[in-house]
């Protein structure tokens, strides 16, 4: 008999299920559970990869497996309530727990219990916790079937530790791991890092045998098919230089709570594509449109800036929440189609912009919405752009028309030109005035005059209620002394 908690069962379903094919079989979706001195061991293989679960200890000998169903059926999130899992005389598996103090049991089918798990790699290189998170968003990052490329793997490029995802729209990158190889290998989407019940405060130890790459965390050891077919396009060709941008976009961390909270709801003419206009000239606004002849709604961003060139560009809006949540505040742009870039320590991410003639000018009629203005000044990089170079030319350079989907077709095969005709930034315009240290006093000033006129208010209902007290005593006075002229001039 072995036994685990309810607990755990609820953990291995929901790790064992990311590791499922799109098209999973009854044999995909078995679970084999191998007891021994050396602990507990839960693993699951099928054509997608492996994975095993290792919970120390020493148990007596035993060896059974059931479906994921069985696991769905029992699990719960009390670690004191107890599964037991035993075979029968007949074939099957007894799973028996308690729910609540009441007494559950079923009985399983038992599959076959055949798994073997791939080899472990003879050595493996330890990196630190955030390359879960690396894997998490890259595979969030690809596409579920691919034509021309291998744009439903994942890139691991061992000559300097990157991890590289795309999907044709968008691209993310992120670097500064180790890895024991020094080519570039390919493996599907791993969808089972997004996982909640995989530790997240743990290195990741990751190794490379002739058909999968291992990654350990903990107690979990998962086996990865290397993709070796498949061709990864050469994302070092549509990712700009962030030095030659021509504007830059700094958000702040008010403004971006604010736009999560308030871009879902702005009013859109196409649900599937989300377009939304981000405007960069005076003030940082975005403009969004209902259609049907519906009022522009503008959402200004009091305590966001802009630096170099004024810019109006298109964008879908599930890339630009995307940027904002991945933790990005500062956006690159080198013209109204060229991929923003985003960029921070180890991180690069850039998506394709809608074309230029959708973009939304403000108009008469806009519903406006203005941020908060921030309490405190958020403290971000004054850097300038790099100061232009000097071109001699007589005559004025032609920019050629690009694509909507510009990262697309560059991987495609096409070669990016340019933005702007010119991959030097234009020379910068004057920034607009730091007003955090006055934005500071105008508020104090708007406080004081606030508590002044609280404390007005609260005199003049003072003032009222003895006013009225004075009314209501007057008018007791003269009806006293009416009544005694009346008594007066009845004794007389």
């Amino acid at each position: 008999m072995i036994t685990i908690s309810r607990q755990l069962a609820k953990q291995l379903r929901g790790v064992f299920r990311r590791m499922l094919p799109r098209a999973p079989s009854k044999v995909d979706q078995t679970v084999q559970f191998v007891a021994g001195e050396d602990g507990l061991h839960a693993r699951l293989c099928n054509r997608a990869g492996a994975v095993e679960f290792h919970l120390a200890g020493n148990s007596p000998p035993e060896s059974l497996a059931v479906t994921l169903d069985a696991l769905s059926a029992c699990e719960g999130t009390r670690a004191q309530e107890n599964v037991s899992l035993e075979a029968c005389t007949d074939g099957g598996v007894i799973v028996r727990w308690d729910d609540r103090s009441i007494p559950r049991s079923i009985v399983a089918e038992a599959p076959p219990n055949e798994a073997v798990l791939p080899a472990l790699p003879t050595s493996f290189a330890t990196n630190p916790s955030r390359l879960l998170t690396a894997l998490r968003d890259a595979m969030e990052t690809t596409e579920h079937d691919s034509m021309r490329y291998a744009t439903n793997c994942v890139q691991l490029r061992g000559n300097d530790g990157r991890v590289a995802a795309t999907d044709g729209g968008q691209v993310l990158c992120e670097s500064g791991f180790t890895f024991p190889w020094e080519d570039e290998v390919l493996v599907l989407r791993p969808s089972v890092f997004a996982s909640r019940d995989l530790p997240t405060d743990q290195a990741v130890e990751v190794g490379r045998t002739e058909h999968h790459i291992a990654v350990r965390i903990g107690p979990w050891t998962f086996w990865l098919l290397i993709e070796k077919v498949g061709r990864f396009p050469n994302l070092d060709n549509v990712i700009p230089d962030a030095a030659t941008a021509t504007t830059r976009l700094q958000l702040t961390e008010d403004d971006v709570r604010y736009l999560l909270d308030v871009v879902p709801r702005l009013p859109s003419e196409d649900a599937a594509n989300g377009s939304l206009t981000v405007d960069l000239n005076g003030q940082v606004a975005l403009l969004a449109s209902g259609g049907n002849n519906l009022p522009i709604t503008q959402v200004v961003l009091s305590n966001s800036r802009r630096s170099g060139e004024e810019l109006r560009w298109s964008t879908d809006r599930k890339f630009l929440a995307r940027a904002l949540r991945l933790g990005f505040r500062e956006l690159f742009l080198h013209g109204p189609e060229s991929p923003p870039v985003c960029r921070d320590e180890h991180r690069t991410y850039i998506w394709a912009l809608l074309t230029a003639e959708g973009a939304l000018a403000p108009a008469d009629n806009m519903v406006s919405l203005t941020s908060p203005l921030a309490t405190v000044a958020t403290s971000t990089r004054q850097d300038r752009l790099p100061p232009p170079r000097r071109h001699h030319r007589d005559t004025e350079r032609t920019t050629p028309p690009m694509p909507r989907n510009r990262i697309a077709a560059t991987l495609a095969g096409s070669t990016p030109e340019p933005a702007n005709g010119s991959a030097t930034p234009a020379t910068e315009t004057t920034e607009p005035h730091d007003q955090s240290s006055s934005f500071g006093t105008v508020l104090r000033e708007a406080e004081a005059v606030k508590t002044s006129l609280r404390d007005a208010h609260a005199h003049v209902g003072r003032l009222i209620a003895a006013l009225k007290r004075h009314r209501r005593q007057s008018k007791l006075v003269q009806s006293t002394l009416a009544s005694l002229k009346q008594l007066q001039s009845l004794e007389a």
